[in-house]
């Protein structure tokens, strides 16, 4: 028996110290990568900061290939959910074209918890934050304009800031478009209704969704719709065209504290974002209600909006956005679909390269 707990002793120990040694070879190759990705190129930028923006600082990366292209800002989504734990790869592709700024917005992200807000944020705080974090860009990177691009929540945000401030933007690139709340929850509900003809339990949920009430006061009915069948939803891993896994792990921008919080959020995190920072509606509500771009069709820059095809979220229906873009007035326009769902026209990364280097093609010569 003692020779049996001392031959299981040993192996136990060598499975420790193989387990150890696979960790530390891991932990290695994580830190060579990190290095690797850190690299400034040559002519090029590659630097990470807190800006001091309207009494906070507010993380932000800057990555191009050479200093004299033009600066593109982009706008995450959520609100309050940064995506720099898996977007800084895709980026990279765009960098042969753009100087590209990723920004954690207010409070969150790499802004928490050391620059965590108090109360909840607003549209027009948002709003204010994005006119200061571009004239600072624009101040330090010597530009006179720069380009934005917003994802979902970052794609009203963006089209706000362009058409508040049409001086102050060359261009104007969206995709996952939100441009009004209730209207996107009309056309999810006659969606839903659409899809479920055969299916009674779903089709009863849908007959219940009310689009003029906000989601957490129906909040069972919606996400059994959200949930359902006839809801796409990304595979970020399947998806994309960049390696994500890779991403993940070799993040030169994020501990891997950072990319877990990121991710797959801690209970501390959630809470605050939604409690603080959403002020108790973790589905933004509030906020996405507040700047509806439905009226509002003039744009004095370039518009260019890309879509995936199966994207029929309760805020962002593909069928809205593809109207809105039929009413919009720009000097210049243009509108591709992907397949996939919300995330596609990030994931579609050379898909989104292309676009973007024909958008700065076409910069080029304006």
């Amino acid at each position: 028996m003692k020779k049996i707990l001392k031959t299981m002793l040993k192996i136990l120990k060598w499975i420790g110290i193989v387990i150890l040694g696979l960790i530390i070879i891991l932990l290695i190759v994580r830190c060579v990568g990190k290095l690797y990705y850190k690299r400034t190129p040559d002519g090029g930028i590659n630097e990470t900061m807190y800006v001091d923006i309207n009494g906070t600082k507010q993380w932000i990366s800057i990555y191009g290939q050479d200093k004299d292209n033009p600066v593109l800002l982009y706008l995450h989504g959520g609100p309050c959910y940064p995506t720099v734990g898996l977007d800084w790869s895709i980026f990279r592709k765009l960098s042969a074209d753009y100087t590209v700024v990723e920004w954690d917005q207010r409070g969150c992200g790499h802004n928490y918890p050391d620059y965590k807000e108090e109360k909840p944020i607003t549209a027009e705080l948002m709003i204010s934050d994005g006119k200061a974090m571009t004239d600072y860009l624009c101040d330090y990177l010597h530009k006179d304009k720069i380009t934005l691009y917003g994802h979902s929540w970052g794609s009203l945000f963006a089209a706000n800031l362009a058409l508040d401030y049409p001086n102050k933007y060359d261009a104007l690139i969206v995709s996952s478009l939100v441009v009004d709340e209730s209207l996107s929850r009309q056309r999810f509900k006659e969606y839903m209704l659409e899809q479920s003809t055969d299916d009674p339990e779903i089709h009863a949920a849908a007959e219940k969704f009310d689009p003029e009430k906000g989601l957490r006061a129906q909040e069972d009915t919606y996400l059994k719709l959200a949930y359902s069948a006839y809801s796409y939803s990304d595979n970020i891993f399947s998806v994309s065209d960049e390696n994500m896994y890779k991403a993940i792990f070799f993040n030169p921008y994020c501990t891997l504290a950072e990319e877990y919080r990121l991710l797959m959020g801690t209970s501390d995190y959630d809470k605050y974002i939604e409690e603080v920072l959403l002020g108790g509606d973790i589905y933004g509500d509030g906020i996405c209600s507040q700047i509806p771009i439905s009226q509002r069709t003039e744009y004095e820059m370039p518009f260019y909006l890309i879509e995936g095809s199966k994207d029929h979220g309760v805020s962002n229906m593909v069928e809205v956005a593809a109207d809105y873009y039929e009413t919009v007035n720009a000097p210049d326009k243009e509108m591709i679909c992907v397949d996939g769902g919300h995330g596609s026209p990030m994931l579609r990364c050379n898909q989104l390269a292309e676009f973007i280097h024909r958008i700065a093609e076409k910069q080029k010569s304006r």
